[in-house]
């Protein structure tokens, strides 16, 4: 990228809040510097000493736990099967930290308020452990289908995934949730390097407009924070109207809100007028960088009491439930489909579009299918070891010989599940999801390595 190509105003719009030589050596980064990549590892289906065996090219995350960073010119990890599988999720550096220092809890109620594509999201729900509850949203719904597709990639068990405008139902959730996450619609300067679109868009009205709408959602999410609860309010912008701006903003109809100091660190710049919020620059920082502030309720944080799931109303359905060890989840059926949450959680304030682990769907009132979702979800323990020929006829979406009794079985290689099969006399007929197959799919070359 040239100096040239930056869009006009942009830099004298920084100047006006930033040291000098602190907007050379961003400037410098951005239309110069090589763009870094990383991943957080889903330690459910891998652990960090296997994966570092498998891909010695990467580097630990100087932050944050089973995360790692890569060159492109190494590792294709997007054109994986272990992305397919859910075995990672590829995240900006920088923008996990923002998940990262609200540092969310096994049995919390989270809410991601602007969660798609879902990084920030997925990567709260590793740090829970799969436990609690996370409902992820976004007001548009193609971006909401999106991330629900990736939350099924995943397996994620904990996971509520919504499309909602919250100006029309965060009256419903008055103070419920013990930590929210306010990833704000932004200008995205931090985009430069990597999206054209995002450079030939940046204009100063655009980030006024943009702030407008932040000090709004903020607002939103106050209202919805249990007292004693945080908030972590992160943009990928580097304009001080949409970051102090917004946030000194917020103040003005919030004084009692508290502002947490973010740790003390030369890699993280501390803007002049919010000293305890940062940004993280990309020459200071790996990654395209990101501001973050953690704000907080004042007040003592109540857990959220655990409700009794009685799964009477499915009892049809309990030898499923138990075959497959999820006792004691809230197995619901929405929308003729059946789902596994973590811990129940009141949705019916919400444009629903996933509810957990989706079980499964009804064909007929006698005939259902299992879903991809929760052989992504199980551990190997609940399936059948294949070979190499069999896991690339599956992949390739083919069927196979299997002696086995007839029924839908989760078939694994080298411990992963692959998905769902459904034996019939010996053959095994193919469920993994169409728009998943790789017709020229090698293990030697991927999984196998």
């Amino acid at each position: 990228m040239s100096q040239a190509s930056a869009p006009s105003g942009f830099w004298e719009s920084l100047r006006k809040h930033l040291p000098e030589e602190e907007v050379a050596r961003l400037q410098a980064s951005v239309e110069e510097g090589e763009r870094t990549y990383a991943l957080i590892l889903n330690t459910k289906k891998m652990g960090d000493e296997e994966f570092l065996a498998r891909f010695p090219k990467v580097v630990p995350h100087p932050d944050v736990p089973h995360a790692f960073l890569y060159r492109k010119s190494d590792y294709e990890f997007g054109k994986s099967i272990l992305y397919d599988a859910g075995v990672y999720s590829i995240e900006d550096a920088s923008a996990m930290m923002p998940a990262y220092f609200l540092a969310p809890r096994a049995e919390e109620v989270v809410y991601d308020m602007c969660a798609a594509p879902g990084g920030k999201a997925l990567a709260s729900s590793l740090f829970m452990e799969d436990r609690g509850v996370l409902v992820a949203n976004d007001v548009s719904f193609p971006r909401a289908h999106s991330l629900s597709q990736n939350v099924e990639r995943m397996g994620r068990g904990n996971m509520v995934v919504t499309s909602n405008d919250v100006s029309f139902n965060h009256e419903s959730y008055p103070e419920c949730f013990d930590k929210i996450l306010v990833d704000a619609p932004c200008s995205g300067s931090a985009m430069f390097r990597k999206d054209e679109e995002a450079l030939a868009d940046w204009s100063e009205r655009k980030v006024m407009v943009n702030h407008a709408r932040q000090v709004e959602l903020l607002s939103y999410a106050y209202e919805m924070l249990k007292p004693g609860g945080r908030i972590a309010y992160s943009t990928c912008s580097f304009s001080y109207e949409e970051n102090e701006g917004t946030i000194l903003e917020f103040l003005r109809t919030r004084r009692e809100a508290r502002l947490v100091p973010l740790p003390e660190d030369e890699r993280f710049f501390r803007p002049e007028d919010v000293p305890e919020a940062i940004y993280l620059f990309p020459h200071r920082f790996p990654g395209e960088g990101q501001f973050v502030c953690l704000i907080e309720k004042p007040g003592e944080l109540v857990p959220t009491p655990r409700k009794a799931i009685p799964l009477a109303p499915y009892s049809k359905y309990r030898d499923f439930v138990r075959h497959y060890g999820l006792e004691g989840r809230s197995n619901e059926f929405h929308r003729e489909k059946f789902y596994s949450l973590e811990r129940a959680f009141d949705v019916s304030h919400m444009n629903l579009l996933r509810y957990g682990v989706k079980l499964l769907e009804m064909r007929s009132s006698q005939i259902y299918i299992p879903d991809h979702h929760l052989a992504a979800y199980l551990g190997p323990e609940h399936s059948i070891p294949v070979g190499k020929e069999e896991a690339k006829a599956y992949i390739q979406g083919l069927t196979f010989p299997l002696h086995r009794m007839d029924g839908f079985a989760i078939i694994s290689y080298l411990g992963l599940n692959l998905g769902f099969v459904k034996v019939v006399k010996g053959i095994a007929k193919n469920h993994y999801p169409k728009g998943l197959r790789r017709p020229e799919w090698d293990p030697d070359l991927d999984i196998a390595r």
